[in-house]
């Protein structure tokens, strides 16, 4: 058990790594953008076309409520096709997943002392925990954990 939180750097390289194995286990080709790739982290095959997702990843001890907000800049990852928001149980490093599409994403947005976030209460409401059928073919209708 771990007794206190990654570094962010450690939680995102972390919640990157296990939203790929993720994907790869429901049998998508899934891969790690190039370093320094702008806008997104991960990549994903669907539909024989290949789609960006940003991976935003946030940490708690107790409960997932402990997570108030994910930091998301828009004028540099605005043009990613998905935003995969990650809740990571730092007791368990067990994730939680929330697949958003752009639109989505961008609706839970908002700007405060010019920062820009999306607020996991309203990223619950649009997406359902650990489904990731946006990205299946239909023959695979709500795959979750």
């Amino acid at each position: 058990m771990i007794e206190r939180k990654l570094s962010h750097q450690q939680a995102g390289s972390l919640g990157e790594l296990l939203a790929l194995a993720k994907l790869n286990t429901l049998g998508l080709a899934a891969y790690v953008s190039p370093e320094g790739a702008p806008g997104h982290d991960l990549m994903v095959v669907v539909d024989g076309q290949p789609r960006s997702i940003e991976v935003k990843t946030r940490q708690f001890r107790s409960k997932p409520t402990e997570i108030t907000r994910w930091p998301v800049d828009l004028a540099s990852k605005g043009d990613a096709d998905f935003f995969l928001f990650v809740e990571l149980d730092i007791r368990t490093l067990l994730p939680t997943f929330y697949l958003l599409n752009n639109a989505q994403a961008r609706e839970t947005h908002r700007v405060s002392a010019g920062m820009g976030n999306c607020y996991p209460a309203h990223v619950r409401k649009l997406a359902v925990a650990n489904n990731f059928s946006a990205l299946l073919p239909p023959a695979v209708p709500d795959a979750q954990v």
